[in-house]
């Protein structure tokens, strides 16, 4: 199998869609004219969604949206994972444990956030410090791959095959979660 280009929006929204995913189109990022949200103090420039948002993407919507918004970024809302939000430096440590036990897909975003993707009403489980942050529901959303400043650390799919990546039970990162705090110096919220 030729690995999925996730810096080719048409490819990377295939394979979104192939997980399931709800997606739709966000922002773009314009050169020297900064988000199209027009805020010049965004915190997610092109990488987050609009107020009002684009319908769910279909494969038959897909090829035509991304022609009419070229660089727009994609956006997955949160209802068939919950996405655990941490700084990145705890959340490449906590890679780094995980990755001895089970395989957690994981997005960095810019360079000072890294998200881990749970099975969904599971993330509650990682809220082990102030620093943690859940998205989960209808509500939640993450940027995703072509998105500007988002890329996969490990990816949703295993890569030489394919096939999906199985999501890993909340209370399961939590523990890391504790471990790699506690390894970075960080002062836990909760103890177990």
């Amino acid at each position: 199998m030729v690995p999925i280009n996730t810096g080719d929006p048409d490819a990377a929204a295939g394979a979104y869609l192939a997980l399931e995913w709800r997606l739709r189109l966000g922002h773009r990022y314009r050169p020297r004219q900064g988000c199209t949200c027009g805020r010049t103090d965004c915190a997610a420039p092109g990488a987050h969604p609009a107020l009002h948002p684009s319908p769910v993407m279909t494969k038959e919507y897909l090829a035509g949206a991304l022609e009419t918004a070229p660089g727009a970024s994609l956006i997955a809302t949160t209802t068939t994972f919950d996405a655990v939000v941490l700084p990145r430096d705890i959340g490449m440590h906590a890679m780094i444990l995980l990755d001895r036990e089970v395989s957690v897909p994981c997005l960095l975003q810019n360079d000072d956030t890294t998200l881990l993707l749970v099975l969904p009403a599971t993330g509650r489980y990682c809220l082990v410090h102030p620093d943690v942050s859940v998205r989960t529901g209808e509500d939640g959303w993450i940027a995703l791959p072509p998105s500007r400043g988002v890329r996969w650390d490990t990816p949703p799919w295993i890569e030489v095959t394919g096939v999906p990546r199985p999501l890993t039970h909340g209370e399961d990162v939590g523990r890391i979660l504790r471990q790699a705090f506690s390894y970075v110096g960080g002062t836990m919220a909760v103890t177990a």
